[in-house]
């Protein structure tokens, strides 16, 4: 738990842009998203139906107020907000395949 905390506190001061999520401007944000699209967009692609619970950026906003704040913005469940989104971030491009098993990504290494 220490250093979880001690992680957590490292990434604040490296990342200041962070504490946005703690602002009024987000909670109402996050809200609306989440009353707008209450299922996680990438389970209703792949034809399940799993309650959202994160309003996530659709592109990054790399610290940038206005792309923070101004979207566009997707919701997510906690799963595939923290495997699927960041593999796709890390990677560049999604792993998601079609019916033929092809990656249906353009940016896939494969597609390129």
């Amino acid at each position: 738990m220490k250093d979880r905390a001690h992680h957590d506190a490292k990434r604040r001061a490296s990342q200041p842009w962070r504490q946005w999520y703690l602002t009024r401007e987000w909670f109402v944000i996050r809200a609306r998203q989440l009353r707008r699209e209450p299922f996680c967009a990438f389970c209703v692609r792949a034809g399940v139906r799993t309650k959202a619970s994160i309003c996530d950026h659709v592109e990054r906003h790399r610290g940038n107020r206005f792309r923070f704040f101004a979207g566009p913005f997707q919701s997510l469940c906690k799963a595939c907000h923290d495997s699927t989104k960041q593999s796709e971030e890390r990677n560049g491009y999604s792993s998601d395949v079609g019916a033929d098993g092809l990656p249906l990504d353009a940016r896939h290494p494969f597609n390129v």
